[in-house]
């Protein structure tokens, strides 16, 4: 009777631990790629890294639309390769915790101040929402030039 009163015991604690350590929600900036040239509607291959860090956050895929995670500090810094064409990518933001529940905990969101970028393939960005939530949205737009014609 004690084994299965032991074992009923365990169970519970086992199952009430699950629910306690649910992780927390994640704020993630998102970043859109669009060309300048309008009339090409390729989807460049991105690759993404982090500075200082040993992060690849993603790489060789073709698509448009990515999120990244902003660290704690200031600035959160990527070497984003663009058809493997390298650009830096500095994000300058500010940042709070936000505390969710006691069974997830804290989380950050950020609020994007400023935006520091190279010239190889990135054009120019746009700001669209400076606001990095647990809702994911669209929060930068850069605008990149064309590949040549003969560039695979």
């Amino acid at each position: 009777m004690r084994k299965i009163l032991y074992s009923l015991i365990s169970l519970a604690l086992l199952v009430a631990c699950q629910d306690v350590f649910e992780s927390p929600p994640q704020a993630l900036l998102e970043v859109k790629v669009k060309n300048v040239d309008t009339l090409n509607t390729r989807k460049p291959k991105v690759s993404v890294y982090g500075v200082g860090r040993d992060s690849i956050w993603i790489y060789q895929v073709e698509t448009d639309v990515f999120r990244l995670p902003l660290c704690s500090g200031d600035t959160t810094s990527y070497v984003v390769l663009l058809d493997s064409i390298a650009d830096t990518l500095s994000i300058i933001h500010s940042n709070e915790l936000i505390f969710e529940s006691a069974e997830t905990g804290f989380y950050q969101e950020s609020k994007i101040l400023d935006i520091e970028h190279s010239f190889n393939r990135i054009d120019d960005y746009e700001v669209t929402d400076s606001a990095v939530t647990k809702n994911w949205h669209e929060n930068i737009q850069l605008y990149i030039h064309s590949l040549p014609a003969d560039a695979n």
